[in-house]
C-alpha cells in the first residue's frame, strides 16, 4: 500500500462504523484532555525520528563566548538537501529580570532558525534584529525566532560541579530536567518570517511545528554548550557531563493562556491531533497478544516506572504527581499481567484503565501507543490542515437545528443559564498583545474581546433558532441576527467528532490548565508542575539525544528518562 493510500484510507476510518473510536463525548471532555500524555505522535519525537532515519547533519560552526558564556553560537543543518542555520546570541542578565512570561525586554538568550546560507551581512542583520524579539523585524530566511532563560536555580550549580570536577547532585536538582528555559518560538509569518504556507510539500520542515522544534532542539544544545563552556573557563580541567547526565537535561518551559484561545479557535487542527491518537489506540486495542509486542509493552511499563519514582514528589494539584506516578505504573504492569494470555489483552488492559481515574487511563493510552507502527509520513499529511473551507450559507434555519440537536447536544449539561457561566471575558491585552481572561463585572473589553466562547454563542444562537421560522434561510437570518454569524458558521464548518472541548471557557470554573496541558502533551513535553489555575511549567526534549549522535542509538525510546542516581 503506498503512503497516499493509506492516508486516504485513515481518513476514512472516523466515518466507519466498524472502527472501534472512543467516543467525543468521553475523550473531549475537559478532565480527559486534562490528562493526556506524550505518545510517539508529539511533535518532538517526530521531528527526531526524521532527523536520524534521513540522516541530517547539524554540526557546531561558530562558538564566541566569553568566560560568563557571553557572545553567539552557530549550528549549521543540512536537511535533506536543505541547508538551515540556528544563531543563539547569549548575555547575561540580572536575576530579577528573568520571568517564565512572555513579557519580557531582555533575556539570556535569543536566537533564531534561519534557511540558507550566513554571511558577515546577514549575521550582522541578526545580530540587531533577533534580540529586539517581538519589535524586530525580520526576513523570509528566517523560520522561528525564539528566546529563553538561564535556570537560576540550577545553572550555577552545574558550572561549579562540573569546575570541580563532579558530576551534577540529583538531590539538589530535585525534579528538575533543564538547564535553560525558553519562554516563545515565533513562526508562521510573524515579524515578517516565512509563513507556514511558503513551505513546499517536501520540504523537510513543511510538517506543522517541524520548525520551532528543530530550534528547541538546538535551544537545548546551547544550554549544554553553555554550561560546560563556563565551566572550563573557571577550570581548564573541568568535567564534562557524562554519559549518564549527557542526555538528561531538556529545555524548560512555561506556558500560560494562549494556549486557551488557541485550542478553540482552531478546531479542524484540534480534531485532526486527536484523531490520530484515537485512531491508533483503536489500531493497537485490535491486536492480538504477539510476544513481540507484550515484551516491548513490559519494558515501556519498567521505563515509566524507573522515570517516575527517580523524579519522586508529591501530586500536583489537579494532577497526580510522580510518587502517584509511579505506584499507578506498578498497578498498570500488574493488571496486564493478569491479562496477558487474553487474546486481545491490549484492549482488555483498556477496558480496565477505562474504569481507574482518568489520569490512569491516559497514562495507559499513552502507553499503548507505543506499539502503533502507523508511518510517520502519514501521520504527517493528516497533520497539515489546510482551513479553506468555503462558508455555505445557501441552507435554512431547520437545517442548523438539527446539527446543534445533533452534535450539540452536551450543551445542555453546561449549565449555560447560571450566573457563573459568564464570569469571565477573554481578551487581548493591550501592553503584550497576549491573551488575558478577565472577570466580567470589572473589565469591559470592548475592542480587545477574543471571540472564544463558543458554548455561550452557540446557546444564544438555538434560542433565537427556535423563534424563527425553520424554513427561513439563513441569509434571511443573518440579515436579522448579525450578531450570530461566528455561532452559525461554527456549525456550518464541520470540523470533525473530535474538534470542540466540551467545556464553557468563560466559566467561573474553567480550569485552563485542561486545554494548555493537553497541547503541551501534543508537543512532546513532560513533568507538568502548574503553578496556578493558569499556567504551568514544562520539560522538553528530556533524556532525547544530543544532535552530535544522529545515527549512532535508537531515535525513539529516549522519553521518560530515569534521573541519575534519582530521588528514591
Amino acid at each position: 500500500m503506498t503512503i497516499s493510500e493509506e492516508i486516504s484510507e485513515l481518513s476514512t476510518l472516523l466515518n466507519d462504523p466498524s472502527t472501534v473510536l472512543r467516543p467525543p463525548e468521553t475523550v473531549m471532555k475537559p478532565t480527559n484532555l486534562g490528562a493526556v500524555r506524550m505518545t510517539r505522535f508529539s511533535f518532538s519525537r517526530s521531528l527526531i525520528r526524521r532527523a536520524f532515519m534521513n540522516q541530517w547533519e547539524i554540526e557546531r560552526l561558530v562558538v564566541d563566548f566569553d568566560e560568563f558564556g557571553r557572545g553567539h553560537i552557530i549550528y549549521r543543518i543540512l536537511a535533506e538537501g536543505k541547508l538551515f542555520h540556528f544563531v543563539a546570541f547569549t548575555s547575561t542578565i540580572d536575576e530579577s529580570l528573568h520571568t517564565d512570561r512572555v513579557i519580557a525586554d531582555v533575556w539570556d538568550v535569543t536566537a533564531a532558525l534561519v534557511e540558507g546560507e550566513i554571511d558577515d551581512k546577514f549575521l550582522q542583520f541578526l545580530s540587531d534584529e533577533v534580540p529586539k524579539q517581538e519589535l524586530s523585524r525580520l526576513d523570509s530566511r528566517v523560520l522561528v525566532l525564539t528566546r529563553g532563560n538561564r535556570s537560576v536555580r540550577f545553572y550555577d550549580h552545574l558550572v561549579e560541579r562540573l569546575a570541580n570536577g563532579k558530576q551534577p547532585e540529583s538531590k539538589q536538582l530535585g525534579d528538575a530536567g533543564y538547564i535553560m528555559r525558553s519562554t516563545a518560538f515565533y513562526g508562521n509569518g510573524k515579524f515578517g518570517m516565512r509563513s507556514f504556507l511558503g513551505f513546499e510539500d517536501q520540504h523537510p520542515l513543511s510538517a506543522p511545528y517541524r520548525a520551532q522544534f528543530l530550534a528547541a532542539w538546538l535551544f537545548r544544545e546551547v544550554s549544554y554548550e553553555s554550561v560546560e563552556h563556563c565551566a572550563k573557563a573557571k577550570n581548564p580541567d573541568a568535567a564534562h557531563l557524562n554519559d549518564e547526565w549527557n542526555c538528561f537535561f531538556g529545555l524548560g518551559n512555561a506556558t500560560g493562556l494562549g494556549l486557551v484561545p488557541w485550542a478553540m479557535k482552531h478546531p479542524e487542527e484540534l480534531n485532526s491531533w486527536i484523531s490520530i491518537r484515537e485512531l491508533a489506540l483503536s489500531n493497537v486495542r485490535s491486536l492480538r497478544g504477539s510476544t513481540l509486542n507484550k515484551q516491548i509493552l513490559e519494558e515501556w511499563f519498567d521505563k515509566a516506572y524507573q522515570y517516575f519514582s527517580s523524579l519522586g514528589g508529591d501530586d500536583r494539584w489537579p494532577w497526580m504527581g510522580p510518587d502517584s506516578l509511579a505506584k499507578a505504573t506498578l498497578l498498570i504492569h500488574d493488571t496486564f499481567r493478569s491479562l496477558s494470555e487474553n487474546d486481545f489483552p491490549f484492549n482488555d488492559l483498556y477496558l480496565w484503565a477505562e474504569k481507574q481515574d482518568v489520569e490512569i487511563t491516559e497514562l495507559v493510552v499513552s502507553l499503548l501507543l507505543e506499539l502503533d507502527n502507523t508511518d510517520d509520513e502519514v501521520i504527517d499529511s493528516l497533520l497539515k490542515v489546510t482551513n479553506e473551507k468555503k462558508d455555505n450559507f445557501n441552507v435554512i434555519v431547520g437545517d442548523l437545528k438539527k446539527i446543534v440537536e445533533e452534535k450539540y447536544f452536551w450543551l445542555n449539561e453546561l449549565n449555560l443559564d447560571e450566573s457563573e457561566a459568564t464570569h469571565y471575558w477573554w481578551v487581548m491585552s493591550d501592553n503584550a498583545e497576549e491573551p488575558r481572561r478577565a472577570e466580567r463585572s470589572i473589565i469591559d473589553p470592548a475592542h480587545r474581546e477574543i471571540p472564544i466562547d463558543i458554548s455561550l454563542r452557540l446557546k444564544k444562537l438555538t434560542a433565537d433558532l427556535y423563534a424563527t421560522n425553520e424554513k427561513t434561510s439563513v441569509s434571511e437570518f443573518l440579515h436579522s441576527f448579525p450578531e450570530h454569524g461566528i455561532a452559525v458558521k461554527r456549525l456550518l464548518n464541520d470540523s470533525g467528532p473530535y474538534s470542540e472541548p466540551r467545556e464553557n471557557v468563560c466559566d467561573f470554573k474553567h480550569l485552563p490548565l485542561n486545554l494548555q496541558r493537553f497541547q503541551l502533551a501534543m508537543y512532546g513535553m513532560d513533568n507538568f508542575a502548574p503553578q496556578s489555575t493558569d499556567w504551568l511549567r514544562v520539560t522538553l526534549f528530556q533524556g532525547a539525544p544530543r544532535v552530535s549522535e544522529i545515527g549512532s542509538k535508537d531515535s525513539d525510546k529516549w522519553i521518560l528518562p530515569r534521573q541519575p542516581g534519582g530521588l528514591t
